[in-house]
């Protein structure tokens, strides 16, 4: 698979590399292609996704020269894009384990809390940085952050625009696991052959009656972008 996403399925695997060569921003064409390689992995019967960065960042978050242009249309499809996205790899029929190689901030940040397991290393932080940039977190975002932060966390989170690394990722519920930065990706790959083993019904099911009224939420609030966005 050519453009930002790289696709490989190896032993019933699939790991999808993003890397547009800088921040990993989820432009429509980005989120395009992690859905065609999510599609790909469904076709395919893969037991487990990976889902990881580049290098340099797992993913900078929304592209804001889309905000910058002033299209009120083109930021409300790029935003209700990206939090359906979400929702996909929150309801993905296999398990869907993040591999932050990187940074992971605002959108970045809320696709990373949307899988099952998610490790990074000592480097790695995370910030929801919507405030600090004179923007309001959609609704959308918030019911991403409830889901799976702690509540103290969730707070500073979102009105201060904290920023997160390390243990205190972990402790705050970004991070389910640390790993040595060279071993982010191995770690991801036999957490992911490990859970390609669980019941697959019965692990869609489970978590799907788990995050139901969250779900609910998020869904909500992505039908009412528009009208945070005053778009009518």
């Amino acid at each position: 698979m050519r453009g930002p996403v790289n696709y490989e399925l190896n032993e019933s695997i699939a790991t999808i590399t993003l890397d547009d060569g800088k921040v990993n921003v989820l432009s429509p064409a980005m989120q395009q292609s992690i859905s065609e390689a999510l599609d790909r992995a469904e076709k395919e019967e893969a037991g487990a996704v990976v889902i990881a960065g580049n290098a340099r960042v797992f993913s900078g978050g929304f592209d804001l020269g889309v905000f910058n242009s002033g299209d009120a249309r083109a930021a409300h499809g790029m935003l209700a894009g990206g939090f359906e996205l979400a929702v996909r790899a929150l309801t993905f029929p296999r398990p869907v384990i993040m591999a932050a190689t990187g940074p992971a901030i605002a959108m970045g940040g809320f696709l990373l809390l949307s899988g099952d397991h998610r490790i990074g290393s000592a480097k790695f932080r995370a910030q929801a940085n919507e405030v600090a940039i004179g923007m309001t977190l959609p609704i959308a975002a918030v019911e991403i952050m409830r889901l799976r932060l702690t509540p103290p966390a969730f707070q500073r989170g979102i009105s201060m625009a904290a920023t997160f690394s390390g243990d205190a990722a972990v402790a705050a519920g970004w991070l389910d696991e640390i790993v040595e930065p060279d071993n982010v990706l191995t770690r991801a790959r036999e957490v992911a052959v490990e859970a390609a083993g669980l019941h697959a019904a019965a692990h869609l099911a489970s978590k799907l009656k788990a995050r139901d009224s969250a779900l609910k939420a998020i869904r909500a609030g992505i039908d009412g972008l528009a009208s945070e966005l005053t778009l009518g």
